[in-house]
């Protein structure tokens, strides 16, 4: 069975992600200088993440935008979690 999106291109495909994150430019609009520069930042990185997105089956629907920073963010999470038992390992040694 066909999904009913199929038949959209690649550049439909950009132009939804396009749109859903225009979308939150009011909420950006109303943050703080300092969260509004980090939460731009967030809606760039989904960018990375649109080809899962559509792997979801729903073009860039919410949730798949969430999963997508939530997984960036536990990578950036692991690698400061390994980061900082290093350091406390390489500490520890010292009196």
């Amino acid at each position: 069975m066909e999904s009913p999106h199929s038949h959209m291109t690649h550049t439909d495909d950009d132009k939804i992600l396009e749109n859903e994150i225009e979308s939150w430019h009011s909420f950006a609009s109303i943050l703080r200088n300092e969260n509004r520069i980090i939460f731009y930042q967030m809606l760039e990185d989904i960018k990375a993440y649109s080809e899962t997105a559509k792997a979801k089956g729903k073009n860039f629907s919410f949730e798949s935008m969430c999963m997508g920073l939530i997984l960036q963010q536990q990578k950036m999470i692991n690698e400061l979690l390994c980061k900082l038992s290093a350091k406390k390992g390489i500490n520890s040694s010292y009196p």
